[in-house]
């Protein structure tokens, strides 16, 4: 991806990783119909893709567990990982999606709710994000294509091991907190928990492979 300059924002140089929720109730987080995969590309798969994709989510299943992840919605069918976590006072909504050769990682952290920005805001948000892109390493911040979030992401390989994908999860976690101390304040946005919009939990388009 070329020579990027570091996370120098005093900001992002103390990093806690999520705080997991540590709650069995099913309260906490309405159920999220999430469908990485659709019906017609999962009936391309072969057996072995299947079986493959299904490992996949195993691993990473336990590679969550080993970084401390305690609160995650695991679907075998749809091969999705649900993660609802704490940042400072916010709650994000993460999904990790499996493939069959990447890792998906995907967190909404802010939803453009319509009519709230002016274009001229919305171009100073895009510029912004994509000028993060460029500043921060390993950090990648998206547009869904409806227009209607903001989400922080990460590809990881398959194949990667459990420092690599460790990193890739944790480069979501700097993006968050460059954008809330960043970008939000300097266009004066006004940053919300993704986990409790209801949009959020009924549509995963965004999640598509």
């Amino acid at each position: 991806m070329g020579n990027k300059k570091s996370p120098t924002k005093k900001n992002t140089s103390k990093t806690d990783p999520p705080k997991s929720i540590n709650d069995d109730s099913d309260d906490k987080i309405a159920p999220y119909p999430a469908k990485a995969l659709d019906e017609n590309l999962q009936k391309l798969l072969t057996k072995e893709e299947r079986e493959k994709m299904e490992e996949n989510l195993s691993t990473i299943e336990k590679y969550l567990t080993d970084i401390g992840i305690v609160d995650m919605r695991v679907d075998v069918e749809k091969l999705i990982i649900t993660i609802p976590f704490e940042y400072e006072e916010f709650t994000f909504l993460s999904h990790v999606v499996i493939s069959t050769e990447w890792i998906l990682i995907k967190t909404s952290i802010y939803e453009i709710e319509p009519g709230k920005l002016s274009q001229t805001a919305l171009l100073n948000l895009f510029s912004e994000i994509l000028k993060g892109n460029f500043l921060l390493n390993s950090v990648v911040y998206s547009l869904d294509p409806e227009n209607k979030s903001v989400w922080a992401q990460a590809d990881v390989p398959c194949s990667s091991d459990f420092e690599s994908f460790k990193l890739s999860y944790f480069s979501i976690i700097f993006a968050i907190d460059y954008f809330m101390k960043n970008i939000s304040p300097k266009l004066q946005m006004q940053l919300k928990s993704t986990v409790e919009k209801d949009e959020l939990k009924r549509t995963t388009s965004s999640l598509y492979i």
